[in-house]
């Protein structure tokens, strides 16, 4: 009978783990499936674009004046009318890829180059930071972008770009005049030294949408097997979002086609985005031409800054610099 009793408690014990396994399976399989379904993928053969969007995005490939080509990815609610080009109003969120250019001025206010401000998108692929816009309000916020390619993917020409804003709350523009006093804004005149500023609060939801439709981004390339990144590097040193200190060392594994004669390009970057150091990784005593992971090894030199925060990015070596072959990992960091 104590045997009996034993070999029931025993049976009852597993049913119970196996029915709360089953349980736990299911639901993250639902949540899986919520995930999957959050999202809308894109990919344009012609333009060589591939990304994801939430569903309560749209995309529409359409033209500007002149029959320029334009690829939007904007709000379903946004109160604007598509297509949607540069000069939009500021309660709109979307983003224009642009694969001949837009044919027209750039937005007016307070810009500075990617060089001067940092790079804070979280790309796969290298921009040309001098040719690159950001476009800010008057209290140093980011409303938008004008991106340019180190390097163009095939299918764009030498005048294309992407366009990026975000939507702005309580949008006013005002008009300086050369002599440092407002005037009114129908009065503005650029050309003779006067100042456009722009007011208002960067809406955060639209932004961290879009934001992540970026980080989605690539560019395919015709016969090119690209994996995901996670299938190609691993790191083991600096562990992410934890604090580092100077020299920082850098240790992992990648497969040989991250690399380049046996290394690849590193940086560090503070919380502003500004570049701290640049160095690489190097392949420890193996054949880098191979499709295997090979460990590797690396240091930065750097000056601790006053951000608290920062990003680590270590970049697949691409010496052909077409975007379409490049990937970038970026690990969060502390000071």
């Amino acid at each position: 009978m104590k045997y009996t009793l034993y070999i029931l408690l025993i049976l009852f014990s597993f049913s119970s783990f196996k029915e709360k396994s089953e349980k736990e399976s299911k639901t993250r399989k639902t949540k899986s499936s919520a995930v999957k379904k959050s999202s809308k993928q894109y990919h344009s053969a012609d333009f060589q674009l591939v990304f994801e969007y939430p569903v309560n995005y749209e995309v529409r490939e359409d033209s500007l004046a002149g029959q320029t080509p334009v690829i939007n990815v904007s709000r379903k609610n946004n109160p604007g009318v598509p297509p949607y080009g540069i000069h939009e109003d500021f309660e709109n969120t979307y983003i224009s890829f642009l694969p001949d250019g837009f044919g027209v001025d750039g937005p007016a206010g307070t810009q500075k180059s990617v060089e001067e401000f940092g790079n804070p998108l979280p790309f796969s692929f290298e921009v040309d930071e001098k040719e690159s816009r950001v476009y800010l309000l008057n209290n140093g916020e980011v409303w938008g972008f004008y991106l340019r390619f180190s390097t163009l993917p095939e299918s764009w020409s030498e005048f294309g770009g992407i366009f990026i804003r975000y939507k702005v709350w309580d949008f006013e523009a005002r008009c300086k005049s050369s002599a440092d006093e407002e005037i009114p804004i129908e009065e503005c005149d650029p050309l003779t030294g006067d100042k456009i500023l722009y007011f208002g609060e960067v809406d955060g939801k639209s932004k961290k949408e879009i934001d992540e439709i970026l980080k989605s981004l690539w560019f395919s390339l015709e016969n090119y097997d690209r994996k995901e990144i996670s299938d190609l590097i691993r790191i083991d040193k600096p562990v992410k979002g934890k604090t580092i200190e100077s020299p920082l060392q850098i240790t992992g594994e990648a497969r040989g086609n991250w690399f380049f004669e046996a290394t690849a390009p590193v940086e560090l970057l503070d919380g502003n985005f500004q570049s701290l150091g640049i160095s690489y990784i190097e392949v420890l005593n193996a054949d880098w031409m191979t499709e295997d992971f090979v460990d590797f090894r690396g240091s930065i030199d750097f000056i601790k800054p006053d951000t608290k925060n920062g990003y680590l990015l270590l970049k697949k070596s691409n010496a052909s610099g077409k975007p379409e072959l490049d990937q970038i990992l970026r690990i969060p960091v502390k000071f």
